[in-house]
């Protein structure tokens, strides 16, 4: 199906963490929510959000898929350090 908005990698750079170089990779993802990996050995589980078209410090983004931030945690998005309970929260949301 065919998005008018940038979708989320299958890589993800994440900043902010104090952890150097933390990526974290798809494993499963449905339009409205996605589980990824980090190499830290969390998962993180979440409702895929949409952001529109803005600025951020200067430069221009267009409508797209956005990676949970801090205050996402909780609310739509969840973290867990095993797998089958990041399973059992993807399939329950």
């Amino acid at each position: 199906m065919k998005t008018n908005y940038d979708k989320l990698p299958e890589l993800v750079e994440i900043s902010g963490t104090g952890i150097p170089l933390l990526t974290a990779k798809l494993i499963k993802r449905t339009e409205d929510k996605a589980i990824y990996y980090r190499w830290d050995n969390i998962w993180e589980v979440f409702r895929v959000k949409i952001k529109g078209e803005g600025q951020v410090f200067g430069k221009t983004y267009p409508r797209r898929e956005v990676y949970p931030g801090n205050e996402d945690f909780g609310v739509t998005a969840w973290c867990y350090r095993e797998e089958k309970n990041a399973e059992m929260r993807y399939n329950n949301i």
